[in-house]
């Protein structure tokens, strides 16, 4: 979008950029932007609160009456709110601590299934608090798309629930519907914990991450180069990648 900005001054259309990457914004350098200080894809800041995001769409919008520069890069000045760790926090349902063979695809599909049940009173809250949701990339339902993550694991070439794109289209898809899934329910109780509480929580406690951590490895090992880059840039969250360890 920065790069982009370029073409449409030319044609005399005035832009502001909101900037998430503050070095990747100096490097292009487009006329304006706001670099906030907030994770990636939160370029409002918090969810919910629509007074602070009015707040950051009023600062990105005045510098469209700043000074040309013809480089004008501000900074918001406040942070997140939410980005502090709630005390005590825990997501508003239970989950078994039974451990699974990743490697025998029946009884990870049946763990998996049995996780997606157990947040399911949780989920529909938040749909239901919200109005929206995020799930449903891939079309497909929740227990279809762990049934897919668990025969991936275990075959070289499942089926593809998905056949208008390539298999692992559809597993990278089928995983951006699990992690979705997860992540609504657990902002479903009183307290919103911070994204890095839920990132954690998610990564070191649930089945559905364990799978998702092996599907990695897997695609990683792989000789084909779109699996390679699947595994590498779209699983697995790089603050996640470097917090776990994983290589």
């Amino acid at each position: 979008m920065s790069a982009l900005a370029y073409f449409l001054e030319d044609e005399g259309l005035p832009t502001v950029a909101i900037s998430l990457i503050r070095v990747q914004t100096e490097k292009v350098g487009n006329p304006r932007s706001l670099w906030v200080p907030f994770e990636l894809g939160r370029p409002l800041g918090p969810p919910n609160d629509a007074a602070f995001q009015k707040d950051v769409l009023t600062a990105a919008l005045g510098l469209l009456a700043a000074m040309p520069g013809p480089v004008v890069l501000e900074d918001f000045g406040r942070d997140d709110p939410t980005a502090t760790d709630v005390d005590n926090w825990r997501p508003p349902f239970e989950l078994s601590a039974a451990q699974v063979d990743l490697s025998d695809e029946g009884a990870l599909a049946a763990a998996l299934e049995q996780e997606v049940r157990a947040l399911a009173p949780a989920y529909a809250q938040f749909v239901a608090a919200n109005r929206r949701t995020t799930v449903g990339i891939s079309g497909l339902d929740l227990g279809a798309c762990v049934r897919y993550l668990a025969a991936y694991l275990a075959a070289a070439a499942p089926v593809n629930p998905i056949p208008a794109v390539t298999p692992v289209q559809a597993l990278r898809w089928a995983v951006d519907d699990v992690k979705a899934y997860c992540l609504s329910a657990m902002s479903a109780g009183p307290d919103i914990p911070s994204s890095r509480q839920m990132q954690a929580w998610f990564w070191d406690r649930t089945i559905a991450a364990q799978a998702i951590i092996a599907l990695r490895k897997r695609l990683l090992a792989s000789e084909d180069a779109r699996s390679q880059a699947t595994g590498r840039m779209n699983l697995v969250p790089g603050v996640q990648v470097l917090r776990l360890g994983l290589t």
